[in-house]
């Protein structure tokens, strides 16, 4: 494929991740407009490979307790795989709980795995690989995974500063996004928003809870080993906005309470 990846843009040229970020959301206006829900009415969803889905598939059930009590094992040593699995804990049960935030309204399609790694930037020109097509009531899917993976790269890069940039930039993208849909029903901007955050954490669980769980044999990516090393402080960060996800903020001083927690772990646990 030619060109480079938004991921392997985001790594390099982090000051411009709010740009990047909405190059990537303006392409796919008309996906998720009525446009694009008409056009696609009669495809195929494939639901296995939603946020959600993944979700309940890992943490519901009589598993769940011995799946999230042997993550990190052959991974993690001692104490910090006990308060890695601790974190998760906490989190999956307060996830749980949230799922009522996940409007069930299946209006818009949406693109289904939109990872940074999945879009290629060559010249001015987007070009979007694996799509997972879903139905939801919104685009929060694609914003929740979008946000959400470009916050992990951030997590992952070596400078601080770059990390820094990154999670300004995503803020910055979904504040905009967030004040511009639903203008006159602030209820509905606020249920939209709690959303993309849920989802995020769900999505962020998942992916590195796979990374954990895998035999300590098998050989994982560079990307994967770069989660793993950073596993406190993604399980931390998890932990600490699930609790203010359940609590009574709303809207936009919910989204700065969570970035607050989010440049708060950084700075604590880098």
């Amino acid at each position: 494929m030619a060109g480079s990846t938004i991921a392997e843009e985001l790594a390099v040229r982090p000051w411009d991740t709010a740009p990047l970020l909405d190059s990537v959301l303006l392409s796919l206006r008309e996906l998720h407009g009525e446009q694009g829900a008409r056009y696609l009415r009669q495809a195929w969803p494939i639901n296995e490979r939603s946020v959600v889905d993944v979700f309940s598939r890992k943490f519901r059930g009589p598993a769940a307790v011995r799946y999230i009590a042997g993550l990190g094992r052959g991974r993690l040593v001692g104490d910090e795989r006990q308060v890695v699995v601790d974190l998760f804990g906490n989190a999956v049960r307060r996830l749980l709980r949230l799922t009522s935030a996940i409007r069930p309204r299946q209006r818009t399609a949406v693109f289904g795995d939109l990872k940074p790694e999945h879009v290629y930037l060559f010249g001015h020109r987007l070009t979007f690989i694996d799509p997972a097509l879903q139905w939801a009531a919104g685009p929060e899917p694609d914003l929740a995974k979008l946000f959400g993976r470009a916050l992990l790269l951030g997590f992952c890069h070596h400078e601080l500063r770059a990390e820094r940039q990154i999670t300004e930039g995503v803020v910055s993208v979904l504040s905009r996004h967030s004040q511009s849909v639903s203008r006159g029903d602030r209820t509905d901007r606020a249920a939209r928003l709690r959303e993309v955050m849920v989802l995020w954490l769900m999505d962020t669980v998942n992916i590195l809870s796979t990374c954990l769980s895998a035999p300590a044999n098998l050989p994982l990516t560079s990307n994967q080993l770069a989660l793993v090393a950073e596993a406190h402080r993604i399980a931390a960060v998890v932990e600490r906005v699930s609790g203010l996800l359940v609590g009574s903020a709303s809207g936009l001083s919910l989204l700065d309470a969570v970035f607050h927690e989010v440049e708060h772990s950084a700075l604590d646990l880098r």
